[in-house]
């Protein structure tokens, strides 16, 4: 019986072993530079969900007013329209064409960290008088393994990199 609940919590400890404390997921975002006239500065979501597409935390939500939130479609429906506890600590104004980097060491406000496993991560753009974009990439979080990659948008997003170390 002692080793049955031995080998039980050893077990349970693997199936929640946390975002390991040294990774950090780092994200590069270019917003491009468009040739339009009125233009608009895009808002821009990024975020991560679980395979199973539940919202996980929002590492970045670029905005102006509220009536637009909505066209961010993807991350309205997942994370946005729930009031998610941590988005308000990670938005800010719409930002000009340029390259933003965005660091997550796996912990969310309340200091605790994400499981160790599979995710998604989402990067979606709309713009006023614009197009909208959306790229995800599958990465694995909590296993200490580098991993690098690269998606390139076509309108709204230019290159994104992901880095996980």
């Amino acid at each position: 019986m002692k080793h049955l609940l031995l080998l039980t919590l050893v077990v349970s400890t693997l199936l929640v072993t946390p975002f390991g404390a040294a990774e950090t997921l780092d994200v590069s975002v270019e917003v491009p530079e468009i040739n339009a006239n009125p233009y608009h500065k895009p808002y821009v979501a990024v975020w991560i969900e679980t395979p199973k597409r539940k919202g996980v935390h929002t590492l970045a939500f670029w905005k102006e007013q509220s009536d637009w939130y909505k066209d961010l479609r993807q991350w309205w429906r997942k994370i946005g329209r729930k009031k998610s506890p941590n988005y308000d600590a990670v938005s800010g104004a719409t930002r000009k064409p340029g390259i933003y980097k965005l660091s997550w060491d796996g912990k969310f406000e309340s200091s605790k960290q994400v499981i160790a496993g599979e995710y998604v991560l989402h990067i979606e753009a709309v713009r006023e008088q614009g197009s909208r974009e959306y790229l995800r990439q599958r990465i694995r979080l909590g296993e200490n393994q580098a991993q690098h990659f690269e998606l390139q948008g076509q309108t709204e997003l230019g290159k994104i990199l992901i880095s996980i170390k």
